[in-house]
C-alpha cells in the first residue's frame, strides 16, 4: 500500500519511476498472497479476469503486439518495447486482484500527503529554476516535470471521488485539491496537462448531471479518435491557420503538424497490419520510410508521432486499431456499472486521459501505463469505500 501511496513522490523525484512502483507493489502483493495460503483463490481470480470480455480484448490485443514484432525491422526494439508496456499492466492486474480491497483511510491520507508534497516540489523546483538538480549534475530541463504533472492529473481523480464520499465537507476539500492541482498544472511546462485539466473540470460535472449523454459523447469520442487519426495531418493542416500556429507556438503545434502528416504517410504503407510493435523510435531508419515523400522524412527522426491512436495506426495498423477500440468500449461499458460517484470520476478519468495521449508522449512508454493503472487501483478502491452519497 505504501510502495502505491509513494509513486507522486517518486515522480516528483525521478520522472519515469511510476512502474518501479508498480511492480514492486505487485510483489508484495503477490508475497502476502502466498503467505496467507491464497494463492489458488488468486490464481482462480486471475483466470476468471482474463477470460472476461475485457480480459480477452486485452489478451488478444497483446498477442497482436507480440506476433507483429515478428514482422518488425527491429526486433530488439518492438521486445524492449513490449517489456516496457507490459510489465506495468501486468503488475496492475495483479493489484487489481489483490490490494483495492485492503486499501484503507489511512492510506489515502498517504496518498493525498504525497500528492500535495509532490506538487509543492514540482513549484519549488520551477520557481527556483530547478537550481537544486543543477548543482547535484543530475538532468535539469524543466519539461522533466511534465510526466509527475500528469500523474498528479490522473491520481487526482480517484482521490477527489474519495474526499466527495467519505471526507466531511468533501467538496470544499474536492476543490482546493482541484485549485493546487490547478496552480501546478499551470506552473508546469506540460500544454497536455491544461489540455487535460480543462476537459477533466468539464466531464466531471457532466456525467454527474448528464451521465448518459457523457457516456456516449465519450464513446464517439473513442471511436472518432481512431476513425481520424490517420489522416489528423492532412485535416489539422488545412484547419489551423498560420495565424492561429503563432498564437499555440508554445506547443509546437507545427511540428505536431508535420509530424502527423509524417506518419500518416507511413500508415498508407502498411495499413493492415502495421510496422512492428514499438518501431516508431526508429522509424526513419526502416525501408518503409524511404517510401515517404522526402519533405515528410526527416520529422520520422522524432522517435513518435505524439498520438496515441495514430502510433498504434502505424505499428499495429487496422486490426491493432480494430481491438484498442473493443478495449476501450469494453473498458467503458465497466466504468458505466460503477456507483455514480465513482463513475463520473472515471468518465472525467478517461476524457482527460484521452486528449493527453493525443497530443503528448508515447503511446507504450512505461511510466504512463503505470500512472493510469495506479490511478485505477485507488479508483477502485474509492468504489469500495462509497456509500449513497450526494453533493
Amino acid at each position: 500500500m505504501v510502495s502505491l501511496a509513494i509513486i507522486p513522490l517518486g515522480m516528483s523525484i525521478a520522472h519515469r519511476s511510476s512502474p518501479l512502483y508498480v511492480v514492486l507493489s505487485a510483489v508484495f502483493c503477490l508475497v502476502a498472497t502466498c503467505v496467507e495460503g491464497r494463492i489458488r483463490p488468486f490464481l482462480r481470480d486471475l483466470a476468471g479476469a482474463l477470460t472476461s470480455p475485457l480480459g480477452l480484448a486485452v489478451l488478444a490485443f497483446f498477442g497482436w503486439s507480440l506476433a507483429s514484432a515478428g514482422w518488425s525491422e527491429f526486433k530488439s526494439v518492438s521486445l524492449f518495447s513490449l517489456g516496457e508496456l507490459w510489465l506495468p499492466i501486468a503488475a496492475i492486474l495483479v493489484l487489481a486482484l489483490t490490494l483495492p480491497k485492503h486499501l484503507t483511510q489511512q492510506m489515502f491520507w498517504l496518498l493525498t500527503g504525497t500528492f500535495l508534497v509532490a506538487g509543492i516540489v514540482i513549484m519549488a523546483e520551477l520557481a527556483t529554476g530547478l537550481i537544486l538538480r543543477r548543482a547535484i549534475g543530475v538532468r535539469s530541463d524543466p519539461f522533466i516535470f511534465n510526466r509527475p504533472v500528469l500523474t498528479l492529473l490522473m491520481l487526482a481523480l480517484p482521490l477527489t471521488a474519495w474526499l466527495l464520499g467519505n471526507v466531511r465537507r468533501g467538496v470544499i476539500w474536492g476543490l482546493a485539491l482541484l485549485l493546487f492541482l490547478s496552480a501546478v498544472v499551470i506552473r508546469s511546462e506540460s500544454d497536455a496537462a491544461v489540455l487535460g485539466l480543462a476537459i477533466i473540470c468539464l466531464t466531471f460535472p457532466m456525467a454527474w448531471f448528464l451521465p448518459r449523454v457523457t457516456f456516449g459523447l465519450t464513446a464517439f469520442a473513442v471511436l472518432m479518435a481512431f476513425c481520424v487519426s490517420p489522416l489528423i495531418g492532412p485535416i489539422t493542416a488545412q484547419l489551423i491557420t498560420p495565424a492561429m500556429h503563432e498564437k499555440i507556438a508554445s506547443s509546437h503545434s507545427r511540428e505536431r503538424v508535420e509530424l502527423w502528416q509524417s506518419f500518416g504517410f507511413v500508415v498508407r504503407q502498411k495499413p493492415i497490419l502495421g510496422s512492428g510493435f514499438g518501431i516508431s523510435p526508429r522509424m526513419a531508419e526502416t525501408t518503409i520510410a524511404q517510401k515517404v515523400p522526402v519533405e515528410h522524412q526527416r520529422m520520422l527522426n522524432i522517435g513518435h508521432p505524439h498520438n496515441a491512436a495514430l502510433q498504434i495506426w502505424v505499428e499495429l495498423g487496422a486490426i491493432g486499431a480494430a481491438i484498442a477500440v473493443l478495449v476501450a468500449f469494453l473498458t467503458l461499458r465497466m466504468v458505466w456499472q460503477l456507483p455514480h460517484l465513482t463513475r463520473c470520476a472515471s468518465m472525467a478519468l478517461i476524457a482527460g486521459a484521452g486528449p493527453v495521449a493525443l497530443v503528448g508522449h508515447g503511446a507504450w512508454q512505461g511510466w504512463w501505463a503505470a500512472s493510469l493503472g495506479a490511478a485505477i487501483i485507488w479508483m477502485q478502491a474509492a468504489s469500495r469505500f462509497q456509500t449513497e452519497t450526494k453533493l
